[in-house]
């Protein structure tokens, strides 16, 4: 009797379902989003999350959960570490937009994304939004006077996406 084997190849791509915008400025987080609400009419408040949800009801989730983004590091010959990224957040009622501004460098001093390590500051756009708002966005960020550099990046193209994932 013939013996039949079967190899099964799984893919797992990450859900990268959004725009990312890398963004170089000297400026504080909290002063950057002053200047980017000022300039674009979004509404940037502090942290990853509302303590509410949908339903109004208070989340079960800790204050620290709901203020950064958390990134756990593996390492072979060390403990991991865990690192935690301050983040700043507009979204609609609906949550037909969502707009986060992520620190690319923790608390800790860990980097987010070590191989986009010129970047200060990334902006994920979450949702659909069109080719032409996406491009006025980026000229009124280009308008603020402390913004070095803005630019798209394919998340795709970076070896730690999976840490964009929240």
């Amino acid at each position: 009797m013939n013996k039949i084997t079967f190899k099964l190849e799984t893919d797992f791509d990450l859900e990268l379902d959004f725009i990312l915008i890398g963004v170089s400025s000297s400026l504080r987080d909290y002063r950057l989003c002053h200047f980017i609400n000022k300039h674009t009419g979004l509404k940037f408040i502090y942290g990853k999350e509302d303590p509410l949800d949908h339903n109004n009801n208070l989340k079960n989730k800790s204050q620290e959960e709901l203020d950064y983004h958390i990134v756990f590091e593996k390492s072979k010959n060390k403990k991991d570490n865990i690192h935690h990224f301050p983040t700043y957040r507009y979204c609609n009622d609906s949550y037909e937009y969502e707009f986060y501004i992520i620190n690319n460098k923790s608390v800790e001093n860990g980097i987010l994304l070590p191989e986009a390590a010129n970047f200060d500051y990334f902006l994920i756009i979450k949702h659909f939004i069109d080719e032409e708002d996406l491009e006025t966005l980026v000229e009124n960020l280009k308008k603020v006077k402390d913004i070095l550099l803005v630019k798209e990046i394919d998340p795709i193209t970076l070896k730690s996406k999976e840490n964009l994932i929240f």
